[in-house]
């Protein structure tokens, strides 16, 4: 579910502080609503759905509602965390009025998510703010520790998507230099590069101009290119049939491989090979 920051509405049940104590253990004691971990400092580990996380300071760390967790802090190192715990809903207006809130079963936010020292400073000031502003039943206090919460989870936000869109940029550089093995490898074959490219994870149209920007050409112009230079070597230096270049340089038969290299070279493969010799 796509979830439009702007349409969220927050109700923040508690914040508190969970202190530098070696080797305390402790579990999640509610999971009716959501809840936020900041790991200022320390190390420690997190079990959760079956699996072991290691998890150390400048860690932002979410959990949804039902997800359970149990966490020991480390001896020499004691975790110091903010916890955060609340429940959202969406609610929209539309042109007839304002419909019912919806409940949100789980914001677009991952389990752990490590943070680097300029991101880590901003988000745990963030939560030092709000361990000082949150006071229980003040109501006027309830609306600036709201306004911080949507300011954090904004800065979230930001520091997720662009992971994610550096994260992609170095998946599609890796995918592009794959595609461009493939076509080196199978361009005597029937090569379909649409079907090629679904392959990849990333969209074909999104992969061809990734492909043109790296490359200079398309996939199909740079494929075109390759099959000619091949087709202008067996030419020149055997003595092959011309009906076997065609079918070996990925060409179903001569009349398309004889039009396509005229269009090409200017002059037919029998012309080149007699200039060639």
């Amino acid at each position: 579910m796509t979830i439009a920051l702007g349409s969220l509405a927050v109700h923040i049940d508690w914040i508190i502080a969970k202190p530098a104590i070696p080797g305390w253990e402790d579990i999640r004691q509610s999971t009716s609503g959501h809840t936020f971990y900041y790991i200022h400092s320390g190390k420690g580990v997190f079990y959760c759905e079956g699996e072991e996380y290691e998890v150390e300071g400048n860690t932002f760390v979410y959990l949804w509602p039902g997800l359970k967790l149990y966490m020991k802090s480390s001896e020499a190192l004691p975790l110091r965390m903010t916890m955060l715990f609340f429940d959202c809903a969406s609610l929209i207006k539309s042109e007839h009025g304002w419909e019912p809130p919806q409940t949100i079963e789980r914001l677009n936010l991952p389990f752990l998510t490590p943070l680097q020292q300029d991101q880590a400073g901003v988000i745990s000031s963030k939560f030092q703010q709000l361990e000082r502003e949150w006071v229980p039943g003040d109501h006027v206090q309830e609306v600036k520790t709201k306004s911080e919460w949507y300011r954090l989870i904004a800065e979230l936000q930001e520091i997720i998507n662009d992971r994610k869109v550096r994260s992609n940029e170095k998946g599609i550089a890796e995918v592009v230099r794959w595609f461009k093995s493939m076509l080196d490898e199978h361009f005597a074959s029937d090569t379909k590069i649409t079907k090629l490219a679904q392959q990849s994870g990333f969209s074909p149209v999104y992969l061809r101009r990734c492909f043109s920007a790296r490359y200079g050409c398309s996939p199909k112009e740079y494929l075109e290119n390759l099959r000619n230079e091949h087709a202008l070597l067996r030419l020149k230096h055997t003595g092959d049939p011309i009906s076997q270049i065609a079918i070996d340089c990925g060409h179903s038969d001569v009349y398309q491989f004889s039009k396509m290299f005229k269009k090409r070279n200017g002059i037919s493969p029998t012309e080149y090979r007699k200039l060639a010799k």
